[in-house]
């Protein structure tokens, strides 16, 4: 199991390196003067401002997290500084989705880290192409986006554990969330054109995350800011709403 966290291992080696120089302040300068949020924070350097955001991850307090990524992909390009830090902030969620995939079991991948180290230039790629992106979902959208892309190279034989929601469902969410748009626009045209229903943006967020991504409430409430008692209702609203 080691091996997979090794590609994680030299991530941070690297940060350490990159994220605390005169750039990397010049970059957070940068940001700070263009997005309100992240000024807030309070970070003096790059390292410091993803430190902040790894930790309120699991904090009650930390529910101004979701909107400084939001802030940092919609400024990216400020810097090509940004861009790494919202990477070296979303490790723990690159771990969840990789968890959810199995490490690429069934895959071409010879081992997990192998897996993770594609997973983490998917994880580049789709950061960069959002650039300049100003999405609510920030986080939720750039994971999903990096779990569709790598399920589509895994083939046959996966272990990982999700809950079904049917084929047709499955087949319409992959392609349109492969295609660029939001999890709030893929859900919600799939479930139009299966149901001729609307369902309520925040619910079909929190269905999204649950049924597709396979991620659980609490996983949810640290990414979101919000209570897992919350997203659990909207959730049940939502599944009401589809089934009705």
């Amino acid at each position: 199991m080691r091996e997979h966290f090794q590609p994680i291992d030299q991530l941070m080696i690297d940060w350490q390196g990159v994220s605390r120089g005169a750039e990397a302040e010049r970059a957070l300068n940068l940001l700070a003067a263009q997005e309100f949020d992240v000024a807030s924070t309070g970070a003096c350097d790059l390292f410091e401002l993803v430190a902040k955001l790894r930790g309120a991850i699991g904090d009650p307090a930390g529910t101004w997290a979701p909107a400084v990524v939001q802030a940092m992909l919609r400024s990216a390009s400020l810097h090509p500084l940004i861009p790494r830090s919202i990477l070296q902030a979303i490790l723990p969620g690159l771990v969840t989705v990789a968890r959810r995939l199995s490490w690429g079991a069934g895959g071409e991948w010879p081992d997990g880290g192998t897996f993770f180290s594609d997973l983490l230039t998917t994880s580049w790629e789709v950061i960069n192409e959002w650039s300049g992106d100003n999405r609510p979902y920030a986080l939720l959208d750039i994971l999903s986006a990096i779990r569709c892309r790598m399920r589509r190279q895994i083939v046959g034989g996966r272990t990982a554990k999700e809950r079904p929601i049917g084929p047709d469902f499955e087949r319409q969410l992959t392609t349109g969330a492969c295609s660029g748009l939001s999890d709030l626009e893929v859900l919600a045209r799939a479930i139009l054109d299966l149901s001729g229903t609307q369902l309520d943006p925040t619910g079909a967020a929190v269905l999204y995350g649950h049924r597709v991504l396979g991620l659980s409430m609490t996983e949810m409430s640290k990414m979101t800011g919000r209570s897992r008692r919350f997203l659990a209702d909207r959730k049940k609203r939502a599944e009401h709403e589809l089934c009705a």
